[in-house]
């Protein structure tokens, strides 16, 4: 049986109950739901911010054709349309391209020793590593060498979660996130609406606790590689292009 898809107007209102002594079934009064809702979302795009307390990864995938060095990710509003319209890029984990049934895995290279390291921009062949650049709403993600010929990229990774109104539910939401995200929430309402006093030590404890389970959940690299891997002269230039 499928869980209960809780609404962002119950979800809110149940954050609120946590800092104040208010009957259960007596609504919410002036701004409450507005600022619970603003408050909400702000959390969710802070979070997003490393990918740590969002979503679980999700596997995607798409095309790379011919000569195309860059793939954007943002939402589908977002103008001019991305490559992949399922929100902006926030933690990528693994990317590998695939042609002809052989996957080739793509080195997640930092963008300073990127742009830190000489580069033959020209160069294309073997795409060997993918270079993740975020701004505000898009995240651009690029491939070098570019790649000689078309291939079909996958990818698990993050994803910004898109704003919520009171009037949606929190389906997207994973289920194991709820509990750190209502004390969250709960936490920034009690400065945002004079409660300050209602958010104890004991509150603080648990919101404590779940956001180290929450941090426990998240998976983390911690791979560490030789420095040979993540050369992007010498015979790795040459290589990737054979």
């Amino acid at each position: 049986m499928a869980l209960y898809a809780q609404t962002v107007k119950q979800f809110i209102t149940e954050s609120y109950q946590l800092i104040s002594a208010n009957n259960p079934i007596v609504p919410l009064h002036g701004s409450d739901m507005i600022v619970g809702v603003n408050v909400m979302n702000r959390l969710l795009k802070s979070f997003s911010s490393s990918g740590l307390l969002t979503t679980i990864a999700q596997k995607i995938n798409f095309i790379l054709p011919e000569g195309q060095l860059f793939a954007t990710f943002a939402d589908a509003s977002y103008t001019p349309a991305p490559t992949v319209a399922i929100g902006r890029l926030s933690n990528l984990q693994n990317a590998w391209l695939e042609l002809d049934g052989v996957d080739y895995p793509l080195i997640i290279e930092d963008r300073n020793v990127f742009f830190g390291s000489y580069k033959f921009f020209p160069q294309l062949g073997l795409p060997r590593f993918a270079i993740v650049t975020n701004d505000l709403n898009l995240t651009t993600v690029q491939f070098y060498p570019g790649p000689s010929q078309q291939y079909n990229v996958w990818m698990y990774a993050k994803f910004e979660l898109p704003y919520l109104s009171e009037n949606d539910t929190m389906v997207d939401i994973p289920y194991y996130q709820y509990r750190f995200l209502q004390f969250a929430t709960a936490r920034d309402l009690s400065f945002y609406k004079g409660r300050s006093s209602a958010w104890d030590q004991k509150l603080e404890a648990m919101y404590q606790e779940l956001l180290d389970q929450m941090e426990s959940v998240s998976p983390v690299n911690l791979v560490i590689d030789s420095a040979n891997e993540s050369y992007l002269n010498g015979s790795w230039r040459l290589r990737a292009g054979i």
